[in-house]
């Protein structure tokens, strides 16, 4: 389970990354800081297809509410921060969003806790590879008539081996060359998704506000 991840850079970069699958709308608002803690029912970006083409960049709420659900987001009890990628596809939840409704969830980090209660400790996990890397999401529209709301959730898998030690789920980093097949929801790909591959994934002790030293990488839960 993921429930807690950043994005450190300004909203412009990730009209440069996402480029390379098509023209990227957006409304050129950026946030004030950089989001180095998103946690759920936060507000964060996210990039959907667009009707005319090409994908647009957009803010939604953490944490998918069904299009099902007519009341307020406060109404709905399910966290809904994270979807299992075995099953997506026949889960009540969000089978309507996987056939319809899909999104990449851009990201430059994300945490774990691993310990007892009272004493965890906080792991910070990024790709070396690529600075800003993306998991697959869903996204859905819910609420009353005329006071309808965006949110979405993220997809994980069985862990790879570099998550393995700290929990026994992963966020799905999807490969740069699927980014834009995930976008069609004829695509599907969610089975297919599994932990990443030995060597991809970095992770370091980080201190309560998410900061991680020199010394602290390449550490193990012990």
């Amino acid at each position: 389970m993921c429930n807690r991840y950043g994005y450190q850079h300004p909203y412009n970069r990730l009209v440069a990354e996402f480029s390379e699958i098509g023209p990227v709308r957006w409304s050129g608002a950026e946030p004030n800081a950089p989001r180095d803690h998103i946690r759920p029912t936060n507000i964060a970006p996210v990039l959907r297809a667009h009707a005319d083409g090409g994908v647009e960049l957009v803010d939604l709420r953490w944490g998918l509410v069904p299009f099902f659900h007519k009341q307020p987001a406060k109404d709905w009890k399910m966290l809904g921060t994270n979807a299992r990628a075995e099953n997506v596809h026949a889960t009540g939840m969000y089978r309507g969003a996987y056939t319809r409704r899909r999104c990449l969830v851009p990201a430059t980090h994300y945490f774990e806790w691993t310990g007892e209660k009272g004493a965890k400790t906080m792991w910070r996990f990024h790709v070396p590879e690529q600075e800003i890397f993306a998991f697959p999401g869903l996204w859905d529209r819910a609420g009353p008539a005329g006071e309808e709301y965006e949110s979405f959730t993220l997809l994980t898998s069985a862990p790879g081996p570099d998550q393995a030690p700290y929990h026994n789920r992963q966020p799905v980093i999807l490969d740069r060359s699927h980014w834009a097949a995930w976008l069609d929801p004829a695509n599907h790909l969610a089975r297919s998704f599994q932990g990443s591959p030995a060597g991809t994934i970095a992770v370091a002790m980080a201190d309560g506000a998410g900061n991680c030293s020199a010394r602290q990488r390449n550490s193990r839960p012990g």
